[in-house]
């Protein structure tokens, strides 16, 4: 699973993410990361298997680690 990258537009501590391509109607797919990460404006990240990526700069991207789950919808 690969999520389009996103610009980030704020600061923002990112720990659990839910609602990833491939939910369906009953389920959402989340990715819950084994610890928060802290992405600050202009930073592009995007989800790459049970991985949070975080490219800042020309360097190389970031990753974060974490788990994928299933959840029923609340």
């Amino acid at each position: 699973m690969l999520t389009e990258p996103v610009s980030a537009r704020r600061l923002q501590l990112i720990d659990d993410l839910e609602g990833l391509p491939g939910s369906s109607d009953g389920c959402l797919l989340a990715l819950t990361l084994d610890a928060p990460v802290f992405v600050q404006v202009g930073d592009f990240w995007w989800v790459e298997d049970d991985a949070l990526c975080v490219a800042r700069g020309e360097g190389a991207p970031m990753v974060y680690r974490g788990r994928l789950e299933w959840r029923r919808k609340r």
